[in-house]
């Protein structure tokens, strides 16, 4: 094992919880099953609302990635964004849509999104999206503890 398959959580007993924000219960589910084949756990929400929800919450067990419909009632895709960044908030999010045009892509980046796809998603280009993902957040998290560390404030959370 190398130590950045041991900083990317790669091991076999790290599962990742992705959480799928999605309105369509049909794109959810087919979302939902694709992750579980992937070997993650899933959590799944209809609304951004209650993703946000689950996002704050103390008692719900954290997530490590969001797929995140783009184009939903009330509370949007690049609202829920918005919120996470407010909140401080660093959880990678993989942006879907029906609608794949480029200024919704550039919307997305700019509000935070790791990154995009389009609906439906494959199977192997949703696996690089969410490898790609964890393992962002797995460095940057590396990296936050080094400067903390060098600091002087490294501490238990």
């Amino acid at each position: 094992m190398t130590r950045f398959e041991t900083l990317t959580g790669t091991l076999p007993h790290m599962v990742a919880t992705i959480l799928i924000a999605d309105d369509d219960p049909v794109q959810r589910r087919l979302v939902e099953n694709m992750v579980q084949r992937l070997g993650y756990k899933s959590v799944t929400v209809d609304n951004g609302d209650a993703a946000v929800a689950y996002l704050t919450s103390a008692d719900a067990p954290p997530a490590d990635a969001m797929v995140l419909d783009l184009v939903m009632p009330d509370l949007g895709g690049i609202g829920v964004l918005a919120k996470l960044r407010g909140k401080g908030i660093a959880l990678p999010v993989i942006v879907q849509t029906a609608h794949g045009g480029i200024d919704n892509v550039v919307s997305a980046m700019r509000a935070g999104a790791h990154d995009f796809v389009v609906k439906p998603v494959g199977l192997e280009r949703l696996q690089v999206s969410l490898r790609n993902a964890l393992n962002a957040s797995a460095i940057k998290g590396e990296l936050q503890r080094i400067r903390h560390s060098r600091e002087g404030r490294l501490t238990f959370k």
